[in-house]
């Protein structure tokens, strides 16, 4: 394992670069320009002043490691849309556990918020895993061994 680590070193480089960056940017994108209007009405009276910054970047790297092992190491020798869909299925997961949960406990969590969140979670999350997957693929070794 170790070696082929070393081996494809560079592919899973660029992938998680990949990843990361397609999704601070289509994040960014999303949270600070295109719906924030949104958000803000619809979370008035729960959202801070001032956000917290380091749990945004914990979530960041463990959510983007996370896509990486399991939409786009899982599918490295697949064609691309089988990362596509494993990364939608695990926005899915990972999105509606967050907004179901707090769809159910927090008064003032409306449907609209949850239901917008949660369909920006599965884009967002399927859009970064087909971005590692290109990653992975650029300067691929022609055998891939098991990583």
């Amino acid at each position: 394992m170790i070696n082929n680590i070393k081996k494809y070193a560079t592919n899973i480089g660029l992938s998680l670069i990949a990843v990361f960056i397609t999704f601070a940017l289509l994040d960014a994108f999303w949270l600070g320009w295109f719906s924030v209007d949104t958000y803000q009405t619809e979370m008035k009276g729960m959202l801070r002043e001032d956000f917290i910054r380091w749990p945004w970047l914990i979530f960041y790297l463990m959510y983007g490691f996370v896509t990486f092992v399991l939409a786009v190491v899982a599918n490295r020798d697949k064609p691309w849309f089988y990362a596509s869909i494993d990364g939608a299925l695990l926005g899915l997961a990972s999105y509606g556990a967050y907004n179901l949960t707090n769809y159910s406990i927090l008064e003032g969590f409306t449907l609209k918020i949850m239901l917008v969140d949660w369909s920006w979670g599965i884009f967002l999350t399927a859009s970064s895993a087909t971005a590692g997957w290109l990653g992975f693929q650029f300067r691929k070794p022609k055998a891939v061994d098991k990583i």
